[in-house]
């Protein structure tokens, strides 16, 4: 379970990484900076711009905090609830904000 734990913060912090490299080079990032009033106006640029980003990081933070209650707990019963609560929860809000309609 460790290293399954592990294996999932190590990916969730190389995703962030590679997402805020696109973040920071997408054109939405562009026009939010230019004209933000409009991209809060359209609900496809806002969707990128903020709640994306913010939902991830969210995510993300559920995780690690997951992943630092799994290795404080000194019982298996408090580790399996950490990840059980902490990475589903992070799991579930990140693939909540995958443009599901953009895959097919």
């Amino acid at each position: 379970m460790a290293l399954l734990a592990k294996i999932a913060l190590i990916s969730g912090h190389t995703q962030l990484l590679l997402g805020l490299g696109l973040y920071f080079v997408g054109p939405w990032f562009e026009q939010l900076t230019s004209n933000t009033a409009e991209v809060m106006k359209t609900a496809e640029l806002r969707w990128f711009a903020v709640e994306h980003i913010a939902a991830n990081l969210v995510g993300l933070v559920l995780i690690t905090i997951g992943n630092s209650k799994f290795k404080k707990a000194s019982d298996a019963e408090g580790k399996d609830k950490a990840v059980l609560v902490f990475f589903g929860l992070g799991l579930l809000l990140i693939a909540s904000r995958i443009p599901w309609e953009r895959l097919f």
